[in-house]
C-alpha cells in the first residue's frame, strides 16, 4: 500500500508538470504584443489566430479539372445541399433552433421576414433607372430565405415561394449583363443557392430550365466577361467591390451544377479565372492593414460575396484553395468593426451611417479562430437591435464567440489613410472619432480630405452627410461632374475649403497621407499632409487631430497659402447651434445633451475677424450647384471664415459636456502642430 501511494503521488506530479509544459507551449503565457505594452504603440494590429479552423491547403493553384474532380469527390452521386450547408448542417440547426435560445430567436427573425415574401409579387424584368435591374438585387435573398424556411420547417409554401422566383428569373429574356453585371452575379448565385437547397423538391423539368439559364446567363456570360477583360475582371487600381460581387457570385453558382456532365468544362474553367481575378483584385489589396478605401458600406457588399464564394468552397470542396488563408483576411475582417462608432458608422465615401448587418464575421470568426469577431457581430447585432437571419443562423458557433473585446481602442488604415479612435468597446455613451485623409480617386470615394466625424455621450455631432443620388448626371465621372454635387464636394463635408470658385476644391486625384499617428491611454493623436489637395491655392497644409483626454477633440489646421486667401472651415451636425455674443464658441445641444465649441489662435497672431457662424448645408454661391441634388433637411452647418488669410494657425475643440456641467471658460492654449505630444 506504501508503495502504492508511493506511485499514485509520482503520477499525479508528473501529470501536473506535463499540463504546465503543454500550457506553455500552446502560447497561454505568451509575452503581450507590441500594442499592449502600455504607451509604445503607433499601430493597431488584430490578435495573430491560434490555428485554422480549415485545413491549410499547401498546394498550387488549382486547375478547372481539378475543382470538378473535388467537387464530385466531396459530392458523390451528385449530393445536394452542398453550398453553405450540407444535409447534415440543416438536420443540427433544426435541433438547435429547438434547444438553443439564440437560434430560436433568429429561426423566428426568419420566419417573419421569409412570411412577407409569400405575398409580394415576383421580380420584373425591369431597369427603373435604365442601368440597373432592382428584382436582381432581390431574387437571392427571397430565394435563400424561402429555401431555408423549407429547409427547416419542411412547410412547401416556402419552397413554392422560392421556385416562383426562381422560375421568374428564368423567363427573363437575359441578367442584365450588358448594363449591369453585378445583376448577372447576383441572380446566378440565387439561383444557385435556390437549386441546391431544393434539390430535391424541383422536378426534373425546373432543374434542368433553372440550370441551362445558369448557364446562358450567368456563367457563359462571365466567362465571355473574361476573355474580354472587362474592366472588373482585370483593373486592380482603384479597387472595386465588383470583383468580387460578379466572381464570387458567379463562382456560388458554378459550384452548384458543376458536376453536372454537360457543366464540367465550363464551370470548371470559369471557378479558375474567377479565382484568378479576385485572388489578383481583392484578396492582394487587404494590406498593409485591411482597410478599405471605398467606404465601410462597399466593404461589406464586397465580404458578403468573399464570404459567399469562400464558404460555398469549404462546404462543397473541403477546401478555399488557399484563398480563407489570405494573411490580411483576418485583418481586413476588423474593419467594420472599428469603422462601426457608438452611434452609427463612420460613412465615408458613398456609405450609409446606419450600423451595418454583417453575418459574414461569424464564419470569419471560424475560418479565423477568433472568437472575438463573432463576439463583436453579437454585440452589433444587440446594439443595433438587428434581427437574425439565413447567415446568422448557418455559421453562427454557440461554442466560438467572446463578447470581451481586447483590441486596441485606435487604428491608422494605411493606404486608406483612415485613422479611427474612441474611449471605449461597445459602450453606447463612449467617445469616438473617425479622420480621413486619403485620395478622391478611390472607387465611391468623396471630395473629402481632412473630414472627421465625432460622436459622444450617445449622440453624432460632427456628421457626414452621406452619398448622393447615383443618377445624377455624371456621378461617376470622377474628372468631371461628381465633384460638382455638394454632398461629394469638400463644403458638403467636415474640413476645409480654399478660395471657393467654379473648379474643384480639391485635387481629386492627389494621394495625402496620415504622416504622424499615437495612441497612449490617455489619448492618441494623428496628423495629414493635406498639401497635395489644396495644391492650386497652397503651399503647405497640414490639419491634425487630438483626441483629448479620451473625451474632447482638438482639431487643428496650419495653412500656408499662396496669396492671400478665403479659407472656410465646416463642421455638417444636426444638433441646433447657439453661438455665443463674441462668435468665438459655440454650444451645441442635441436630445438633452450639450457640446461645446471653441476655437483658439497662437498668442501672438490672433485673427480678430474670426468667429463661428451657423450656415445651411448647401453650396457657397461661388460655387456650381446643379440641379437635382438631395435637399440636406435638419442638418447645418457650423463655420468659420478667414478672409484675406495667407499664414493661418486656428485650432477648434469640441469639448462634450455632462449633465449640470458649467460650460468651460476656455479651451486648451494653441499648441503648434510640431510639438504636439501626448501625456
Amino acid at each position: 500500500m506504501p508503495f502504492l501511494k508511493l506511485t499514485q503521488s509520482i503520477f499525479i506530479l508528473l501529470l501536473v508538470m506535463c499540463l504546465t509544459v503543454l500550457s506553455a507551449c500552446t502560447g497561454d503565457s505568451a509575452a503581450p504584443s507590441p500594442m499592449e505594452k502600455e504607451g509604445t504603440s503607433t499601430q493597431a494590429v488584430p490578435p495573430t489566430p491560434s490555428s485554422q479552423a480549415f485545413a491549410p491547403y499547401t498546394g498550387g493553384p488549382p486547375t478547372a479539372a481539378g475543382i470538378i474532380a473535388d467537387l464530385q469527390k466531396n459530392n458523390l452521386k451528385q449530393r445536394h445541399p452542398r453550398l453553405f450547408a450540407t444535409a447534415d448542417t440543416f438536420a443540427k440547426l433544426k435541433d438547435g433552433v429547438k434547444t438553443d435560445p439564440q437560434l430560436r430567436k433568429w429561426y423566428g427573425d426568419l420566419q417573419r421576414a421569409t412570411d412577407k415574401t409569400l405575398t409580394k409579387p415576383v421580380g420584373a424584368y425591369e431597369t427603373p433607372d435604365g442601368r440597373r435591374m432592382l428584382s436582381a438585387r432581390d431574387a437571392r435573398p427571397i430565394i435563400e430565405q424561402n429555401a431555408m424556411m423549407y429547409q427547416l420547417s419542411g412547410d412547401e409554401k416556402y419552397a413554392k415561394r422560392a421556385v416562383q422566383e426562381m422560375m421568374a428569373m428564368v423567363a427573363f429574356p437575359d441578367w442584365n449583363d450588358k448594363k449591369e453585371f453585378l445583376n448577372t452575379a447576383e441572380i446566378t448565385a440565387g439561383m444557385g443557392i435556390g437549386y441546391d437547397w431544393l434539390y430535391d423538391y424541383l422536378t426534373q423539368e425546373q432543374r434542368d430550365s433553372i440550370r441551362k439559364s445558369m448557364v446562358e446567363k450567368g456563367l457563359q456570360k462571365a466567362l465571355d466577361a473574361h476573355n474580354k477583360q472587362v474592366w472588373w475582371s482585370v483593373r486592380t487600381d482603384p479597387v472595386n467591390n465588383w470583383s468580387a460581387v460578379c466572381n464570387g457570385g458567379i463562382i456560388v453558382g458554378a459550384l452548384a451544377i458543376g458536376d453536372e456532365e454537360q457543366e464540367k468544362a465550363l464551370a470548371g474553367e470559369i471557378i479558375v479565372r474567377s479565382l484568378q481575378s479576385v485572388q489578383k483584385i481583392i484578396l492582394s489589396h487587404w494590406e498593409p492593414d485591411g482597410g478599405w478605401s471605398e467606404g465601410p458600406g462597399y466593404w461589406r457588399y464586397m465580404m458578403e460575396y468573399t464570404v459567399s464564394y469562400m464558404a460555398a468552397m469549404q462546404t462543397s470542396l473541403g477546401t478555399t484553395y488557399g484563398h480563407a488563408q489570405t494573411p490580411a483576411l483576418h485583418k481586413t475582417a476588423y474593419f467594420p468593426v472599428y469603422a462601426t462608432g457608438p452611434q452609427g458608422t463612420f460613412n465615408f465615401a458613398d456609405s450609409d451611417s446606419g450600423k451595418m448587418k454583417i453575418p459574414e464575421l461569424f464564419w470569419l470568426a471560424k475560418a479565423t479562430n477568433d472568437p472575438m469577431l463573432a463576439g463583436q457581430r453579437l454585440a452589433m447585432m444587440e446594439d443595433a437591435k438587428q434581427a437574425g437571419g439565413v447567415y446568422d443562423l448557418l455559421w453562427y458557433d454557440p461554442s466560438l464567440h467572446d463578447m470581451k473585446m481586447t483590441l486596441p481602442t485606435d487604428q491608422y488604415y494605411r493606404d486608406a489613410e483612415l485613422v479611427i479612435m474612441r474611449s471605449k468597446w461597445n459602450d453606447p455613451t463612449a467617445a469616438y472619432v473617425g479622420f480621413k485623409a486619403g485620395t478622391a480617386t478611390a472607387s465611391h470615394s468623396h471630395s473629402d480630405i481632412g473630414e472627421f466625424v465625432f460622436h459622444a455621450n450617445g449622440e453624432q455631432w460632427a456628421i457626414d452627410p452621406g452619398k448622393e443620388d447615383y443618377n445624377l448626371k455624371g456621378y461617376f465621372e470622377y474628372d468631371k461632374e461628381r465633384y460638382t454635387y455638394y454632398r461629394l464636394k469638400p463644403e458638403g463635408h467636415n474640413t476645409l475649403v480654399l478660395n471657393p470658385d467654379k473648379q474643384f476644391q480639391q485635387d481629386q486625384a492627389s494621394m495625402n497621407r496620415i504622416t504622424r499617428f499615437e495612441t497612449k491611454p490617455q489619448g492618441a493623436l494623428a496628423i495629414a499632409d493635406m498639401q497635395p489637395a489644396y495644391s492650386r491655392n497652397a503651399d503647405a497644409v497640414k490639419r491634425g487631430i487630438q483626441f483629448i483626454d479620451r473625451k474632447g477633440l482638438l482639431i487643428e489646421d496650419e495653412i500656408q497659402t499662396k496669396q492671400p486667401s478665403t479659407v472656410w472651415w465646416f463642421m455638417n451636425t444636426k444638433a441646433s447651434i447657439q453661438v455665443a455674443e463674441d462668435g468665438k464658441s459655440a454650444l451645441l445641444s442635441q436630445n438633452g445633451k450639450r457640446l461645446w465649441v471653441t476655437m483658439t489662435f497662437p498668442k501672438d497672431a490672433p485673427p480678430t475677424q474670426a468667429k463661428f457662424r451657423v450656415m445651411d448645408a448647401k453650396p457657397l454661391p461661388e460655387s456650381l450647384n446643379p440641379k437635382g441634388q438631395t435637399a440636406n433637411n435638419g442638418i447645418r452647418k457650423l463655420a468659420i471664415k478667414l478672409d484675406g488669410a495667407t499664414n493661418v494657425r486656428m485650432a477648434v475643440e469640441l469639448i462634450p459636456l455632462a449633465s449640470g456641467e458649467t460650460v468651460p471658460s476656455a479651451g486648451h492654449d494653441y499648441v503648434p502642430l510640431s510639438q504636439w505630444k501626448l501625456p
